[in-house]
């Protein structure tokens, strides 16, 4: 099926479909998702499919980083609920992935004037970082490569790279190999690779 794809990848639908893997959703999720965003207009202005339950403000501002953008534009995809507040920009590494209800809030009101958004560095995620269901994550935060947010945290400070953090608000539990990427305390080397 995907052979005969490409051979209509000239078309521009059908190009975004094949290259960013949209496939993969499955031809129910895509139909409706394409329906919401090209028929009934929600999340219209963003260039990758975003799921039909979740809402995007600044979609401009959102950005994919690394070659293979293919499980970023899959979790935009499949992952319901989400909200991206990206007015003072995010920045999403290669092979990211995150699940339903995730927010990701990159501008506070301001405390003076709460009409007015307060200006702030972007909300930085590495690469290969897998956020469980319900997280948030506030503005300015940075999250290291291949770090793992645990489900129905609140990431409020900055996440370094190779743990694992959990709770609200988000505290590291756990660091991962940088070899072998298995789960090992922090004061501790991995049994695996010593």
């Amino acid at each position: 099926m995907i052979r005969f794809l490409k051979i209509f990848s000239f078309i521009p639908f059908i190009k975004r479909l094949v290259y960013r893997k949209y496939y993969a959703t499955g031809l129910g999720t895509y139909i409706v998702n394409s329906f919401y965003k090209v028929i009934l207009r929600i999340n219209a202005p963003a260039d990758f499919l975003c799921h039909f339950t979740s809402r995007v403000n600044s979609p401009k501002k959102i950005k994919f980083i690394g070659s293979d953008l293919s499980s970023q534009y899959l979790s935009m995809a499949t992952s319901g609920g989400c909200y991206y507040q990206a007015l003072n920009g995010i920045v999403i590494g290669e092979g990211t992935i995150w699940s339903y209800n995730c927010c990701f809030v990159s501008a506070n009101h301001s405390f003076l004037n709460l009409t007015k958004h307060t200006e702030t560095e972007p909300i930085r995620i590495g690469e290969r970082v897998w956020l469980g269901a319900n997280c948030v994550v506030l503005p300015s935060v940075s999250i290291g490569d291949y770090s793992i947010i645990g489900a129905s945290s609140l990431v409020s400070k900055d996440i370094p790279e190779y743990t694992i953090a959990v709770g609200n608000p988000a505290r590291v539990i756990a660091k991962r190999c940088k070899i072998c990427l298995s789960k090992i305390k922090l004061e501790e080397n991995c049994p695996n690779c010593s």
